[in-house]
């Protein structure tokens, strides 16, 4: 019987840096005139992937009247709310916490505040990467983009040569947001983006906290043993005082045997941290939505860029 599968998406930060755009709506809710959010858009592309019940969605407390707002909320399955904000892998563990109690499952973590504009590459990277940790030859996969231009903004990834017999790559190095000649070396050197997507087993990665993250990792495995109601309040009790880490840099860039997924460029990536990336992506969905409500009116067939069966084996169980 196949593992199951969750997805974890990451929803719970502040967007302090384009609230200018947003006002100051953190921009994974952001619904400009309208439309949907980036959050609404990271929904849609996952829950072909696993139902409501296996996901989990991780938000601030300070996020409520957004979540309230989502345009499909059946779609955020288990919302949790951290107390506070305590670094990144403490918002990971607190989802993994949520997402069942089989080490064996499968875990799809994904930040909910990236544009992709073509989901049916996405898609089939992740397919790849869920059948390589299924079949045990992976228990990690990290997942970079091929990079146009030397972007000083974003973390990137370098990739290792692919072992033989191997259909992933592995990662060699991973560098954050480095400096202006650091980046024009590894755009020259064929480095990748890294979009802070993963694939693993969730016993692995619980198991990479209590190696990597003691302090932390002793929390939330104290929490795992407690009853519902007493979880929630010893979480509250504790939150404020947790160490804080950054998922990324402490607990992913220390691990060793990281496999690779390389989604193309075409795929259409940004993870849309700034004013210029998130207003150039709006511009270019407003483009889209009008090309395919003008070919609905004239009984066009629109075009979905996404295969079912890419995922058709990835999704079942």
């Amino acid at each position: 019987m196949r593992s199951p599968l969750w997805t974890l998406v990451l929803a719970a930060g502040a967007g302090r840096r384009l609230a200018p755009i947003t006002g100051r709506v953190p921009k994974q809710f952001w619904r400009p005139d309208g439309r949907t959010s980036l959050l609404d858009d990271t929904l849609a592309r996952l829950a072909r992937l696993a139902p409501a019940a296996r996901t989990v969605t991780v938000v601030d407390r300070s996020h409520r009247p957004y979540v309230e707002a989502v345009a499909r909320p059946a779609r955020l399955g288990h919302v949790v709310y951290q107390p506070s904000d305590q670094g990144t892998a403490a918002g990971v563990r607190l989802g993994l916490l949520h997402a069942g109690a089989d080490p064996d499952a499968t875990i799809v973590m994904t930040p909910s505040d990236q544009g992709i504009a073509r989901p049916a590459l996405f898609h089939a990277g992740l397919a790849l990467a869920i059948d390589d940790v299924r079949r045990g030859r992976s228990e990690m996969v990290a997942f970079g983009v091929e990079a146009d231009r030397p972007e000083q903004d974003y973390g990137w990834i370098t990739p290792a040569r692919a072992e033989d017999g191997r259909r992933l790559a592995s990662v060699a190095a991973f560098v954050e947001k480095p400096e202006a000649s650091a980046a024009a070396r590894l755009f020259t050197s064929g480095a990748l983006w890294n979009t802070m997507v993963l694939v693993t087993r969730a016993g692995a990665l619980a198991d990479r906290f209590r190696r990597h993250l003691p302090d932390l990792a002793e929390v939330f495995d104290t929490a795992s043993h407690l009853r519902a109601a007493d979880q929630e309040a010893f979480l509250d009790r504790v939150y404020a005082s947790l160490p804080r880490y950054d998922f990324s840099r402490d607990l992913v860039a220390a691990v060793d045997g990281l496999s690779l997924v390389v989604w193309p460029n075409a795929m259409g990536w940004s993870d849309l941290g700034t004013p210029d990336r998130l207003a150039e992506w709006q511009s270019a969905k407003r483009h889209r939505h009008a090309v395919v409500r003008a070919d609905d009116a004239r009984g066009t067939r629109v075009t979905v860029d996404f295969e079912p069966r890419l995922l058709a084996s990835a999704a079942s169980e």
